[in-house]
């Protein structure tokens, strides 16, 4: 086996296999297969220098086994690990954090599970989370990480007939200004409504029976 250095040509996405140049002998290579790496596709860029193997009986049979440092191309962290994956995407690990930095990702599958003791989702623009049933929910984590999700202890679940909010716990909406919540119909159901504001607070039930009373005085029949 002979090695030699190169720099990348020509490449071939569809067959992954690159041309490389010597320039020690201003020769170049036929087509040569890069190494898979347990089915990892990555091709190097034209301009890139690489480390080619090839057989002793002839430079047309060879492999590309990749990229190295120097030559113009250097490292881009000095310590965990770092996978790039050109246009700024990389992904990096340090002490058991891994981070994922790309302009755009998607997860794609039937099931997408995420796992851990705490997270956190910051977003500098617009979000979109779409799908047949979105439910978006806290609960405790389960001990089983293999096992079917628990029911969510708060959740908002949305479908394509009905969006719900539902807790176990108590739930507050809070705002600094105006809330305007706008429906064809709504529907309040509880054991005790109370209505607060700066006048003063009354329950919906003591409401109602006050109402009553006056309808009485005045020999009206009840409305409710």
């Amino acid at each position: 086996m002979i090695t030699r250095i190169g720099k990348v040509t020509n490449i071939y996405p569809s067959t992954g296999k690159v041309k490389v140049l010597y320039e020690d002998e201003e020769s170049a290579s036929l087509p040569l297969s890069m190494l898979t790496m347990n089915q990892e596709y990555s091709m190097p860029a034209v301009g890139d220098r690489v480390v080619t193997m090839h057989m002793e009986n002839g430079s047309s049979k060879g492999f590309v086994l990749g990229t190295y440092y120097g030559g113009g191309m250097q490292p881009k962290a000095n310590t965990g690990y770092r996978k790039d994956f050109g246009s700024g995407a990389y992904a990096a690990c340090l002490g058991g954090a891994y981070l994922l930095s790309a302009g755009s990702a998607s997860i794609k599958g039937e099931k997408a599970s995420v796992y851990g003791g705490g997270a956190a989702l910051s977003l500098n623009g617009d979000a979109t989370l779409v799908g047949a049933v979105v439910t978006i929910g806290s609960a405790a984590a389960s001990e089983d990480e293999e096992s079917e999700e628990a029911e969510p202890d708060v959740c908002l679940k949305v479908t394509e007939e009905y969006a719900e909010l539902k807790s176990a716990q108590d739930i507050r909406l809070e705002a600094e200004a105006d809330v305007l919540l706008k429906a064809k119909n709504v529907m309040v159901e509880a054991e005790e409504i109370t209505l607060k504001c700066s006048y003063g607070e009354i329950t919906v039930e003591e409401m109602m029976k006050r109402m009553e009373r006056i309808e009485d005085q005045l020999g009206l029949p009840h409305t409710i």
